[in-house]
């Protein structure tokens, strides 16, 4: 009887405790979300945008997010945040959740002319950023205009899904070059080089995927006996065993997701500390990807996950020099580009989004005064914050988010992406 009472007391004082942590966090987004005037890309006027540079600090690195890739009023936000960092906070690169190989090399070979890099970002990055409406005016406007100033914005990738089918043959003059025993086979002209340039012919064949894959790794290793000092290329190749991998018969999902996201947050290791170091580097891709602090989810299925930011800010000095900027909202439609529009699901009674003053069309909230007062238990919430479980990035979740983002961007009414046509 003892031992149950005591079992009782445990659990009523947890629900207590829960209780009035969600209150104190309801009390801290009350009072300390600060009101976004526009975020119309040109609105250059950026007094209302001074404290979320305020938040930003001295920080090196600022992931922008999004709950889904049909946001157009996130691309908007981002697009004029990404304007004030360059403008007003000296930031040199924007990353996307795109192609490492062309939007490195690539980029460093295009010849930097608006109609060059009109077929540039429609070629290589994402059609759902590049053919959208929203992001019109930061790709074919600000980025090209920028480019004729003394303080460019230069423009990079961090994805290892490469489909710029000018890897290949860049790939194959690297390997000559550095005279790989591979090359000297009489396979290699007529077997290895011809799937790995057209491995994406044979995405249901695993039988031709993991002959691939095995070409694949035998390159790096032969790279690794040779000591090629060739960081980006061990990349590229890297990149692209990771590729394959993910189109291999696996079911787990979240292997799936980890061997991604893994390799994206290797690549962004290397773009930040090796070939931009010391700049001052914008991050743009999905609120998951740059969310951190994984495994700390109620829902134990999305516990499996290992984010890009997660990985990357295990390092202690990843994490000091970086500031993730969740985004979130509470009503309207997302569409992306060629698809349908989807109505966005009611938020949660108690959650961040019921929580933003009525009159806020669009807010921004820093967490760190918050976590400055945590002792003990964190605390959960409700946020759309852009973790599937299956049922859309725009529902709402249980999670300690106030260590999963630095701070959070709240757009009151989403819109989605008209076609560029």
């Amino acid at each position: 009887m003892k031992k149950r009472s005591i079992a009782a007391f445990a659990a009523l004082f947890c629900l207590l405790q829960n209780a009035w942590s969600q209150k104190n966090i309801e009390q801290y987004v009350r009072e300390h979300a600060h009101p976004i005037t526009s975020i119309c890309p040109d609105s250059t006027n950026f007094a209302d945008l001074q404290v979320i540079g305020d938040a930003i600090g001295n920080a090196r690195i600022v992931m922008l997010g999004e709950q889904e890739h049909g946001d157009a009023a996130t691309f908007q936000a981002k697009t004029r945040i990404i304007k004030y960092l360059h403008e007003q906070k000296g930031f040199d690169v924007l990353a996307f959740e795109g192609d490492f190989f062309g939007m490195n090399y690539g980029w460093e070979q295009v010849k930097k002319e608006q109609g060059n890099l009109d077929s540039f970002f429609k070629k290589t990055l994402f059609p759902i950023w590049t053919y959208c409406d929203a992001c019109s005016n930061l790709f074919y406007q600000y980025i090209p205009a920028t480019l004729k100033t003394g303080h460019p914005l230069d423009i990079s990738g961090f994805d290892n899904q490469i489909f710029s089918l000018a890897a290949y043959p860049a790939l194959d003059s690297v390997l000559k070059r550095w005279q790989l025993p591979i090359t000297n086979s009489k396979e290699y002209a007529t077997d290895i080089f011809p799937l790995i340039s057209h491995w994406y012919n044979y995405t249901k064949d695993s039988v031709q995927l993991t002959k691939c894959l095995n070409y694949l790794k035998e390159i790096k290793k032969q790279m690794e006996q040779r000591k090629v000092p060739d960081a980006f290329w061990t990349l590229v190749i890297d990149s692209m065993i990771a590729n394959i991998k993910n189109y291999m018969p696996i079911k787990d999902y979240w292997l799936k997701m980890n061997i991604r996201d893994r390799q994206m947050a290797i690549n962004l290791k290397w773009l930040t500390e090796e070939k931009f170091s010391g700049k001052k580097i914008i991050i743009w891709a999905h609120n998951y990807h740059i969310s951190k602090y994984g495994g700390h989810y109620p829902q134990e299925f999305l516990n499996q996950g290992q984010s890009m930011g997660t990985v990357y800010t295990a390092d202690t000095a990843m994490n000091n020099q970086t500031y993730v900027l969740g985004f979130t909202s509470r009503e309207g439609i997302t569409q992306w580009v060629g698809r349908k529009p989807d109505q966005l699901p009611t938020p949660k009674k108690n959650s961040l989004e019921k929580w933003m003053h009525d009159d806020y069309r669009f807010a921004f909230l820093d967490f760190s005064g918050y976590n400055a007062t945590l002792s003990g238990t964190l605390e959960n919430f409700f946020l759309a914050g852009g973790s599937s479980n299956g049922l859309g990035y725009h529902r709402s979740m249980l999670a300690p988010w106030t260590k999963i983002y630095d701070g959070v961007f709240y757009i009151k009414e989403m819109y989605g992406c008209s076609e560029i046509k």
